[in-house]
C-alpha cells in the first residue's frame, strides 16, 4: 500500500469512529442512549405498579370470597326424624334435643329419636335454652311474643307479649344470659332490644337501635352484642350494657351474621366475606379469621367446636383451640342449623322436613 492509499483509509477511519472521537457527538449518543434506558424502566415501573394496583383491587373487590377447600364429611347418618316442614333452628338443652319447624317447637328423646312432644309457636321460631327453659321467638305477624317452654315437660309454660314502639316490629332472635332472656324485635328498618326477667316473665323494652339491621345476638363480657349492619350498610357491632342498659359506641366489624360466645370469645358470622372471625369481647379486635367457603346463617358451639349451619347445606365444623375446620356435611337442601350433643351432631334438613342425626367419622 503507498502513502496516498494509507492517508485514505486512515481518514475514511476516523470518519467511521467520529462519535467515539467527537466528545459532543459522544455526549449526544450517551445522552440518547440513557434517555432510552430511564423511559424503559419507567415504562417498565408503570407496568408494574399498573399491575399491582389490578391485583390489589381485584383481591379486595372484585374478586369473590376465598374458596376453601374442606377437610371431609363429619360422619355418617344414622337417623332421620321427621320433624314438619321448614325446619329453621336446633338446639341441644335439658336433657333432650329441641327442634323448631313451621308446625312448632319439638322435643326429641336423644335416647330413642322419637319426637315426644310438639307444642305451638310462630313460624320459623328462633330458639334459646336456659332457666330450665325453652324460649322461642314467635316470628309471627299475628301476635308478637316470646313463648316459654318447660323443659321437663316440653309444655308452655308462658306465652310473653312484646311491647314494641316501631310499626311491624316482630321478635326474630334471642339469647339467654346476665341474669335475663334478651330479644330482637326488628322490622326492616330499626330494631329494638327487650329485656325478660324469667322470674316474672314480663319484658321490658330496653333501647332502640335504630337504622340498624340486626342479624345476631350474644351475651359477652356483660355486654349484650348486635351483629348487623347500619342505614349505609357498614359492618357494626352495637353493645348494650346489661347493668346500665346504655349503648356504648358502635365498632365497625368484618362480619355482619350470627354471634356465639365460647372459650373466651365472641365468634362472628361474616355474611358477605363468608368468613368466620374470632373476637376479643372486650375491644373487638379480630384474633382469628377462618374462610369457610359458603355463607353461614346460624352459629353454635359445644363441644369444644362451633357449628356453622347455612343456606348452601353444608355444616362446618371448626375447633376452637386451633382455628381450624376439621369437618363438614353437605345435605341436599338448606342447612340452616345444627347443634351437637349426646355422641352426635343433630343437622336440620330443610328439603327432607327432618332432623339428621349424624354420628362423627
Amino acid at each position: 500500500m503507498n502513502v496516498d492509499a494509507r492517508a485514505r483509509a486512515s481518514a475514511q477511519a476516523i470518519r467511521r469512529s467520529r462519535t467515539r472521537l467527537d466528545p459532543v457527538a459522544g455526549l449526544e449518543d450517551l445522552v440518547r442512549r440513557r434517555r432510552r434506558r430511564l423511559v424503559g424502566r419507567a415504562v417498565i415501573a408503570v407496568a408494574t405498579a399498573m399491575v399491582a394496583v389490578v391485583a390489589l383491587v381485584g383481591i379486595r373487590y372484585l374478586q369473590p370470597p376465598t374458596v376453601v377447600t374442606q377437610p371431609g364429611s363429619l360422619g355418617r347418618v344414622t337417623a332421620t326424624i321427621p320433624v314438619g316442614a321448614d325446619p329453621s333452628d336446633v338446639l341441644v338443652s335439658e336433657g333432650a334435643v329441641w327442634v323448631a319447624a313451621a308446625q312448632g317447637v319439638s322435643r326429641i328423646d336423644p335416647a330413642t329419636g322419637t319426637k315426644t312432644s310438639t307444642v305451638a309457636a310462630g313460624p320459623r321460631p328462633r330458639l334459646a335454652a336456659g332457666f330450665g327453659s325453652i324460649w322461642a321467638a314467635n316470628n309471627d305477624p299475628s301476635g308478637v311474643s316470646v313463648t316459654r317452654i318447660d323443659a321437663r315437660t316440653g309444655q308452655v309454660e308462658a306465652t310473653i307479649p312484646i311491647t314494641v314502639t316501631a310499626p311491624a316490629v316482630k321478635p326474630t332472635q334471642l339469647t339467654v344470659g346476665a341474669g335475663a332472656v334478651w330479644v330482637i324485635a326488628s322490622n326492616t328498618t330499626a330494631n329494638q332490644l327487650l329485656r325478660i326477667d324469667p322470674t316474672t316473665n314480663q319484658a321490658t323494652p330496653i333501647s332502640t337501635v335504630g337504622e340498624f339491621m340486626g342479624s345476631g345476638i350474644a351475651v359477652a363480657d356483660g355486654r349484650v352484642s348486635l351483629s348487623g349492619r347500619d342505614d349505609q350498610l357498614v359492618a357494626q357491632l352495637v353493645r348494650v350494657n346489661t347493668t346500665t342498659n346504655r349503648i356504648a359506641d358502635p365498632l365497625p366489624t368484618n362480619g355482619d351474621g350470627a354471634l356465639a360466645t365460647s372459650e373466651g370469645s365472641l365468634w362472628q358470622a361474616g355474611v358477605a366475606t363468608q368468613t368466620i372471625y374470632r373476637l376479643d369481647p372486650k375491644s373487638g379486635r379480630i384474633l382469628a379469621e377462618i374462610p369457610i367457603g359458603v355463607v353461614p346463617q346460624q352459629l353454635t358451639a359445644a363441644d369444644g367446636s362451633l357449628w356453622v349451619g347455612s343456606p348452601s347445606g353444608r355444616v362446618t365444623r371448626i375447633d376452637m383451640a386451633t382455628n381450624t375446620i376439621t369437618g363438614t356435611f353437605q345435605v341436599n337442601g338448606p342447612a340452616p342449623a345444627a347443634a351437637a350433643g349426646y355422641g352426635s351432631v343433630w343437622i336440620t334438613d330443610t328439603t327432607k322436613a327432618a332432623l339428621l342425626r349424624v354420628q362423627p367419622g
